[in-house]
C-alpha cells in the first residue's frame, strides 16, 4: 500500500504544541477560528511516534480526495481544509517573535539570538532518550552526580550539569535557566537575569532558546537527579 499523507488538529489552546515538528521537512499548518491544522507528507516510522506524541493532537490519514481518515477508524469523517496553508517554520516565526520578550521586560528593543564568536562551556546537552538511557545505566554513580535530566514525549533528554557526558547531541549554553544553543548569543546583551525574566521561569525552569526565535520550558518538576534506578524507571514508565 502507498504511504499517504497526514494530518493533525490541535485546538488553539494547544496550538503551541506544533512547535515540536518544527524541524520536519514539508510540515504545513492552517488556522481556523478554534483550531489549528497541520500536514505533511507521507510519514515515516519515526515521524508516526512523533505524531502521535503531539499533546491535544486528533490524527489523520489524509486520502487522495482530500477527506479526513481518523487514525483507527475505517469510516472518513470531514475534509482537510483548504487553507490558506503556511509553511510551519515561517509560521512559527511569525507566531513567537523575539520581541514579545522585549515588550515583557519593558527593555524597549527587541531580543534576538545572533552568532557568538565567545567561546563558554555547554552545561546542558540534548540528545536521543536512547543514547542517554544505554550511557547511564553503566555510568558510575559517582559520574552521574553531577547531572539531573528530563525527558521529553517525543523521546528526546536534556541532561543538565558540568561537565556533560561525551555523547553526541546538541550542546547548549545556559546561563540562570536561559539556556541557548552553542556559538550563540542573545543581542542586547543585557544580564541573564533579565532575560529569564522574560520568559517568566519559576526557580530551576530552564528555557530552551532556539536559534528561529521559537523557545521551550523545562519545567523544574521535569527534572531527576540522574541515577541510574531513574534512568531504569523511566524506560519501564508507560
Amino acid at each position: 500500500m502507498t504511504a499517504q499523507a497526514w494530518a493533525l488538529r490541535l485546538d488553539r489552546g494547544d496550538a503551541a504544541a506544533a512547535g515540536r515538528l518544527r524541524q520536519e521537512v514539508g510540515v504545513e499548518i492552517c488556522e481556523q477560528a478554534e483550531a489549528v491544522w497541520l500536514r505533511g507528507p507521507a510519514a515515516d516510522e519515526n515521524l508516526q511516534g512523533r505524531l502521535a506524541a503531539v499533546p491535544g493532537a486528533r490524527r489523520f490519514t489524509v486520502l487522495p480526495d482530500g477527506q479526513l481518515l481518523p487514525v483507527g477508524a475505517r469510516v472518513p469523517r470531514g475534509w482537510l481544509p483548504k487553507g490558506p496553508w503556511t509553511a510551519l517554520s515561517r509560521w512559527i516565526a511569525l507566531a513567537v517573535p523575539p520581541g514579545r520578550f522585549a515588550g515583557r521586560c519593558e527593555l524597549g528593543v527587541p531580543l534576538v539570538l545572533v552568532r557568538s564568536d565567545q567561546m563558554e562551556e555547554a552545561s546542558l546537552l540534548v540528545t536521543d532518550w536512547q543514547i542517554w538511557s544505554r550511557y547511564a545505566v553503566d555510568a558510575p554513580q559517582v559520574r552521574l552526580d553531577r547531572w539531573r535530566f528530563a525527558v521529553s514525549a517525543d523521546g528526546r533528554a536534556a541532561i543538565h550539569g558540568r561537565p556533560l557526558p561525551p555523547l553526541p547531541g546538541e550542546p547548549w549554553v545556559e546561563r540562570e535557566g536561559v539556556a541557548v544553543p552553542a556559538g550563540w548569543a542573545w543581542s542586547p546583551a543585557v544580564e541573564a537575569a533579565i532575560v529569564r525574566r522574560c520568559f517568566g521561569l519559576a526557580a530551576g525552569d530552564v528555557a530552551l532558546w532556539h536559534s528561529d526565535g521559537d523557545w521551550e520550558k523545562i519545567a523544574a518538576d521535569d527534572f531527576v537527579r540522574a541515577t541510574r534506578a531513574a534512568v531504569r524507571a523511566t524506560v519501564h514508565s508507560p
